[in-house]
């Protein structure tokens, strides 16, 4: 059965998901930045069954609290550990998109113990350094590309809707400018939209609110996090990144010492976005692998 509730957890309140199978092992859903849990709306229906189910709003998201001076992905991960332990879960696989597989290899280097298995949407690259797709490594380059990007949120207006309907039709015409609309795309942007104090509809995340997530991920070097743990992976690098010089050669760094690591692209993926596009298939690729990973 399906509940949602919140529950305080490293001193704040979290929104989660439960699909409570007592005694079955455990998965916990991690979404991509800027969204909520109902982005594994089409996803979680091919795991209720067999697994425990948990997923979440994370800090500085969706209907979560929103402590802007704490939103590392670090915070995010000690988050999950309060919330674990509350739920009495020992240990869990991972899934996570973009942010959300961010959030979930700092909760693998920080308790390598409570992970049973990874699947990456994400983590691919760092946002800065050698290690970044577009090779942004001076001080200066640096520099600019994040001021750049924090003009670009911070300005970026902050739209109200007056009813829950005004706000669908204009994502939904938003988004059909990139991708086909579906009841998994409606559903999970219905989970998004938030009611205020005089009536109107909007996002739950002001744009200060979404630099506060952004910009800590300038000081990440994810090679430093793969190294702390040995779990199986799954990564799923979308069809722009599965070919790309520096993702192949971060992930044969990152795949040293591990005991299985597996990629594999979707036709038709975009990153971040794959749940939501190909979720069927997207569940798939995870149920084959916890079978080839059972026993390891």
């Amino acid at each position: 059965m399906m509940t949602i509730s919140k529950i305080k957890a490293n001193g704040i309140e979290i929104r989660i998901q439960e699909f409570r199978n007592e005694g079955k092992e455990t998965i916990v859903f991690l979404h991509y930045g800027g969204a909520t849990l109902g982005i594994w709306n089409g996803v979680i229906p091919q795991f209720k069954e067999n697994y425990r189910i948990i997923a979440q709003d994370l800090r500085c998201h969706g209907f979560t609290d929103k402590p802007t001076d704490k939103c590392h992905i670090d915070d995010m991960a000690k988050d999950l550990v309060s919330i674990l332990d509350q739920l009495k879960v020992e240990k869990a696989h991972l899934v996570g998109s973009s942010m959300g597989a961010d959030v979930a290899i700092s909760f693998a280097a920080n308790n390598p113990e409570r992970v049973t298995s990874l699947v990456l949407d994400g983590g691919l690259y760092d946002i800065v350094g050698p290690d970044s797709k577009e090779q942004l490594i001076t001080k200066e380059a640096i520099e600019k590309a994040r001021n750049e990007l924090k003009e670009r949120i911070l300005t970026r207006p902050r739209k109200y809707y007056e009813s829950k309907e005004e706000y669908l039709v204009e994502n939904k015409e938003g988004w059909e400018k990139y991708f086909p609309w579906s009841d998994v795309v409606r559903i999970a942007t219905e989970d998004e939209i938030m009611e205020t104090e005089d009536g109107k509809y909007t996002n739950p995340q002001s744009p200060e609110e979404i630099w506060s997530y952004i910009e800590p991920l300038y000081d990440v070097t994810f090679a430093d996090y793969y190294n702390k743990f040995n779990c199986p992976i799954l990564w799923l690098p979308d069809e722009k990144e599965r070919d790309n010089e520096i993702v192949l050669r971060n992930l044969k760094k990152y795949a040293k010492n591990k005991r299985y690591t597996k990629k594999v692209t979707l036709k038709g993926s975009v990153h971040a976005y794959t749940c939501l596009l190909k979720h069927e298939e997207f569940s798939n690729e995870i149920i084959q692998f916890y079978e080839e990973i059972k026993g390891l």
